[in-house]
């Protein structure tokens, strides 16, 4: 049954009003409610943490929109700690004496200050705050030149980085040592930090002897046979008796171990550490979760302010189920905080648990935001939201399309141009070094290869995008409509700049496969076309799929109007644009891909016989 039209809803929904009112326990019963989301400043943080409190928060993720370590860059030719800088880790953020000359100490200490003052807040509010870290995380090279036997397993992704890099062993006993020196150093300037929640074997941390190390599974030969359960629980233990020397009883989980068989770790754990979500010794679940991050995890992203009410709502009716004794709400970009607040509380007071107690709710929270008149028509753009975040995943290869393709190889800024090889550096220069790409200029050059793999290629590619971009399509393009309808021009705008999104993502993949075959077929245009000649099926493809990237890129350049960071997640200054973040600039960078593709419709006659009649 198709229930986005608000007229087949209103029968089902006044059923449904009494089935909600005759729910009774409270929401989520977990001991520990940690909030977390993105804030611009301090004074945001404490808005966000007190508001949080209101609805039962125990805990706060204070690790969220952290300034990012630049300074890993230390090759300008390797992308992959773009991966990286977003990630926090202890050794390089409390800089042991040992590491010290080895990592700057201004970024350091910046994000240390920042957090303390979180924590500051924090303890005025009476709350606690979650951590979350990447480690082992890879080092500077320097830390293992002068201390070789610490090198552990290999972090970086051998087709996606030009340099290799490590991370310390936490088989080693003095690095063991570190890391209790880090976490006492860490807790004493934020005892409020009660847990921390730890990712590896990606972006730049790893275990060593890991199956799950994308270089594969080697380490510090030393201790190739220890077993997993004892590496693991050796750093789980000197975490806790760091956290000891600083006075704080602390928790610790790590995730994305890709263990074959992690319950039998979590057999040998102490209470209050995890792996892979499994708490020792029993292996229950040790955290659960809803809502997703402005970032990674955003199936919007880059676009900012579209609000994922039916999925949140759906992820706090998951939570509330778990047998956890800890839960964790993510609230996204905060241009829709106050919203899923008053989600969380409506669930609060009637916590549904089925498919008609949660259209209802979903209703009533409309109803309480545009009056009945149009709580019909709200509602059905959050049902919309849902279908699209749907789709959407089914376009993840490691990351949904538009963020791995047209934010991170700029598919959004960056011409389509029969001979992209021909383009002169100066006028790659605004795009080229935003890519995320370590093979050679070949596959820079492709649309279609994204992070060293060439999964959307081909005409295969093309349809299976084609196909589920047109359902997007659909879906964004009814809930601009009923959006516009309510009254809710802003809202509408980001559904239409999304949309440009979109076609710019289906355009890359189209306008590649049809440049591959082109070439590969090696057809040559007809020097002298006999009168009457006409364009070529395949010449009138590409010509348009140029087109049509042309207009919507000065489409979306008229959307975005003066004030583009009210609507795309940027970087605030020009300095920190990066591989994973557009840059405050993209007005300009927009205008420059015009310039460039208006510049070359004279190249296709190189492709295509010229119609002449």
């Amino acid at each position: 049954m198709h229930l986005n039209h608000p007229v087949r809803l209103l029968p089902l929904l006044l059923c449904c009003l009494v089935a909600v009112a005759t729910v009774g326990a409270a929401g989520l019963s977990q001991e520990k409610i940690i909030f977390g989301g993105a804030y611009s400043d301090l004074a945001d943080f404490e808005a966000f943490a007190t508001r949080a409190k209101r609805s039962g928060a125990t805990h706060i993720d204070i690790t969220s929109s952290l300034p990012w370590s630049f300074w890993e860059y230390d090759r300008p030719d390797d992308p992959y700690p773009s991966w990286v800088i977003s990630k926090i880790g202890l050794l390089k953020l409390t800089r042991p004496a040992a590491v010290r000359p080895h990592v700057p100490a201004e970024h350091s200490e910046r994000v240390l200050a920042m957090l303390e003052e979180r924590g500051k807040v924090l303890r005025k509010l009476g709350l606690k705050a979650l951590f979350n870290g990447s480690e082992p995380a890879m080092l500077p090279e320097a830390v293992f030149a002068a201390h070789p036997l610490w090198r552990g397993a290999r972090v970086d992704h051998p087709t996606r980085s030009r340099v290799a890099r490590f991370a310390p062993s936490i088989d080693n006993p003095e690095v063991l040592a570190l890391f209790r020196e880090a976490t006492a150093t860490l807790l004493r300037r934020c005892p409020e930090i009660e847990i921390i929640d730890l990712l590896t074997n990606d972006s730049g941390s790893g275990l060593d002897w890991s199956t799950g190390l994308y270089s594969g599974s080697f380490g510090n030969t030393l201790y190739r046979d220890r077993p997993m359960d004892d590496r693991v629980r050796g750093l789980f233990d000197v975490m806790q008796a760091g956290a000891q020397d600083a006075g704080v009883v602390l928790e610790v989980r790590i995730k994305n171990t890709r263990e074959p068989d992690p319950l039998r770790l979590a057999r040998k754990l102490a209470r209050g550490t995890a792996i892979e979500n499994l708490e020792g010794p029993e292996g229950t679940a040790f955290m659960v979760g809803a809502g997703s991050g402005e970032g990674y995890g955003g199936t919007f992203n880059p676009v900012l302010g579209i609000p994922r009410v039916a999925e949140f709502l759906d992820g706090l009716m998951r939570a509330s189920r778990a047998k956890a004794a800890r839960v964790s709400v993510n609230l996204g970009d905060r241009h829709n905080r106050e919203l899923l607040l008053a989600v969380y509380d409506a669930f609060a007071r009637t916590p549904v648990q089925d498919p008609v107690g949660r259209l209802a709710l979903l209703r009533e929270i409309a109803k309480a935001r545009v009056g009945e008149k149009h709580a019909d028509e709200l509602l059905s753009v959050w049902l919309d939201v849902a279908e699209i975040s749907d789709l959407v995943k089914l376009l993840d290869t490691g990351g949904f399309i538009h963020y791995l393709g047209s934010v991170q190889q700029r598919w959004l800024t960056r011409p389509f141009v029969p001979f992209p090889g021909e383009i002169s550096p100066e006028d790659k220069a605004y795009y080229r070094r935003f890519q995320f790409q370590a093979l050679d200029e070949a596959h820079a050059e492709s649309l279609s290869d994204v992070q060293a793999t060439d999964v959307y290629g081909g005409w295969s590619g093309r349809h299976f995008v084609s196909r589920v971009s047109d359902q997007i399509e659909r879906h964004v393009t009814d809930a601009t409509r009923r959006a516009n309808l309510i009254g809710d021009a802003d809202l509408a705008r980001r559904f239409d700049i999304f949309l440009c999104v979109v076609r710019n993502a289906s355009n890359a993949v189209s306008y590649q496969a049809q440049l591959d075959r082109v070439h590969r077929l090696g057809v040559q245009p007809e020097p002298g076309p006999v009168v009457g000649t006409q364009s070529g099926w395949d010449r009138q493809l590409m010509m348009e799929t140029a087109r049509a990237e042309i207009d919507n890129t000065a489409l979306l350049l008229q959307l975005l109007g003066d004030r583009p960071a009210d609507y795309l997640l940027l970087a605030e200054k020009a300095e920190e644009e990066d591989i994973r973040r557009l840059g405050p600039g993209i007005r300009d960078h927009l205008q420059r891909k015009l310039d460039l593709m208006n510049a070359r419709w004279e190249d296709y006659k190189r492709l295509f016989t010229t119609p002449n009649w």
